[in-house]
């Protein structure tokens, strides 16, 4: 999807990298062999945090055993033996991808809606297959997509509310995997905070770009913005928010049972997440770098 939830590999230990290493390419893997080659194209990073989480609160770990890249059969890699966090952040992640490439076709310009059309016969096969696996998750994830499409279509200028339909979509998708009420209502919480720093950094990420090509973005409307206008201020104005955001997800975090991978997930929470933060906020791009490990 997005990309920022993402590692901070000069401050992780070796072990701990190929770990999350393999974590990723066994959710590569199990996404070619739920929803074909293609589907691989939209493996994201968020999708493997996400898988991470849930692995971290399993009472049956990983299982990883030595395995080899798919692209790159020289490539040795762990593997994960217990699929089920993987697969359902396949499910997922082709789900989120379908409404995502959906959004392009309505707003993007004509490079990126040709490429997104050429897509959209295999991603709408995969989404029917993913909706058949996951049909209240495929429900969600339309519902909380029309909500998001009809704030932009009214040009909503209220940060807070544009930011909801996403907030609300990852805090049902993460309050979803809980073993009990407790956990489910921190689970909540943490979907919430975090779905909300994603479509806001998004936002500044993409703030000069949407300024320029005439395209939605709340930090335009609640400030007022008009094309040519420097947009540094908006982004420090935008950093209290952020910061706001990822303190709540941390406070969340801390009140979880973590079993295993804690390392790693403070590591994109306390330190990933704020550099790629960082650098939204200071302009440099995002969207475009290169997502392989």
């Amino acid at each position: 999807m997005f990309g920022y939830v993402r590692l901070h590999k000069p401050t992780i230990t070796m072990g701990e990298y190929e770990q999350y290493q393999g974590i990723y390419c066994t959710l590569c893997k199990r996404m070619g062999k739920r929803y074909g080659l293609l589907s691989r194209f939209t493996l994201s990073y968020d999708m493997t945090f996400f898988a991470l989480l849930y692995m971290a609160l399993e009472e049956a770990g990983p299982d990883f055993c030595p395995g080899r890249c798919s692209f790159n059969p020289t490539k040795k890699c762990l593997k994960a033996q217990n699929t089920l966090a993987t697969d359902l952040a396949a499910d997922i992640g082709t789900l989120l991808a379908y409404y995502k490439l959906k959004d392009t076709l309505a707003d993007e310009g004509f490079g990126k809606r040709l490429g997104a059309g050429l897509m959209l016969p295999f991603m709408a096969a995969a989404r029917k297959k993913a909706a058949r696996r996951r049909p209240d998750t495929d429900r969600l994830v339309a519902e909380m997509m029309r909500r998001q499409a009809q704030l932009e279509a009214d040009r909503c200028a209220s940060i807070d509310r544009a930011a909801e339909p996403f907030a609300l979509m990852l805090q049902a998708l993460a309050a979803d995997i809980a073993t009990d009420e407790r956990q489910q209502q921190v689970l909540g919480r943490f979907g919430y905070c975090l779905g909300r720093w994603i479509y806001l950094i998004d936002g500044v990420d993409d703030l000069t770009d949407d300024l320029q090509k005439g395209r939605y973005n709340p930090y335009i409307y609640a400030r007022g913005l008009k094309p040519g206008e420097d947009v540094s201020d908006t982004r420090t104005y935008a950093v209290h928010t952020l910061n706001a955001c990822l303190a709540e997800c941390v406070a969340a975090y801390n009140l979880l049972d973590i079993r295993r991978f804690d390392g790693i997930l403070r590591n994109i929470l306390e330190q990933g997440m704020p550099h790629a933060q960082r650098r939204a906020v200071s302009g440099e791009e995002q969207k475009h770098e290169q997502r392989s490990l």
